[in-house]
């Protein structure tokens, strides 16, 4: 019973830093309260998608002979965005319900979390992989300097 207990805290302590760090990336304050929700703009982080993805393209000398690949990976790319977008409310809610939840609860809502972030993730390397693969050197150095570490590559 304490292993599982040391586990749920290291990994409410790691959501927790992870949720800081998305806040702090969006320019937003912490929220005071384990639970509470961040501001709805938080929900419209990924509004402005086509403008991310003409960015990515531009900074990349996206070639004719890329656009195939460059075409699926920006189809994933806004599937992904949109998803997120659809679910950041109910997570914000959701959120706020763990305040109160038990341990086992939180536990169980923190991994379906994290599983919808691994397929996010999965699903993003699936399409990134053709495009990476089509890139000269020169362009696979400038993807790796803007979207290594990007949220949600």
């Amino acid at each position: 019973m304490m292993k599982l207990l040391k586990v749920g805290i290291t990994v409410m302590t790691i959501l927790a830093t992870a949720d800081a760090a998305m806040a702090q990336e969006a320019g937003m304050a912490r929220p005071a309260g384990p639970g509470a929700a961040y501001p709805a703009m938080a929900c419209q982080a990924d509004q402005h998608v086509d403008g991310q993805l003409a960015f990515i393209k531009a900074e990349l000398n996206i070639t004719q002979e890329q656009e195939p690949a460059w075409g699926v990976f920006a189809e994933s790319f806004r599937a992904d965005k949109q998803k997120k977008m659809s679910s950041c409310l109910s997570d914000q809610e959701q959120a706020r319900r763990l305040a109160s939840a038990n341990l086992l609860d939180s536990m169980k809502v923190m991994e379906m979390r994290l599983s919808d972030q691994l397929n996010s993730l999965r699903g993003m390397e699936a399409a990134i992989q053709p495009l990476y693969g089509v890139l000269s050197k020169e362009q696979k150095k400038k993807a790796d300097e803007i979207l290594k570490g990007a949220p949600g590559m």
